[in-house]
């Protein structure tokens, strides 16, 4: 007798151990509703402003990554301001203005603005 309840002794605790294993699996591949995202991530983006500049029908605006040196023209800007939405976080993002005159001619480059996108 004393080895039968010694059996079930055992296969109860073996049986314990399983169930708990099961609960720590379900707990640790179905997370609480605090660690799910409450929202989507928004998109980042870069807004520049500079100074208008007399005569200038619109402006042209360049672009590049921090560690690349030559600039590619992203957009054509009928304002002072661009809104950059093309940028990924994390990464840091140069920009130099040319404005156009009535006559189509580019002026020289702007000094260089430099910005972030910060991570999410």
């Amino acid at each position: 007798m004393a080895r039968t309840r010694m059996t079930i002794l055992k296969r109860s605790a073996i049986a314990f151990v399983a169930a708990s294993l099961s609960l720590v699996l379900i707990l640790y591949l179905h997370p609480s509703r605090s660690q799910q995202p409450t929202e989507p991530p928004k998109p980042h983006k870069i807004i520049i402003n500079w100074e208008k500049t007399p005569h200038a029908v619109s402006y042209n605006v360049y672009r590049r990554l921090y560690r690349v040196e030559a600039f590619t023209k992203v957009a054509t800007a009928n304002n002072n301001s661009y809104e950059d939405p093309s940028v990924q976080a994390g990464e840091r993002y140069c920009y130099v203005i040319t404005s156009i005159d009535s006559k189509g001619k580019e002026s020289a480059r702007s000094r260089e603005i430099c910005q972030t996108v910060p991570l999410p």
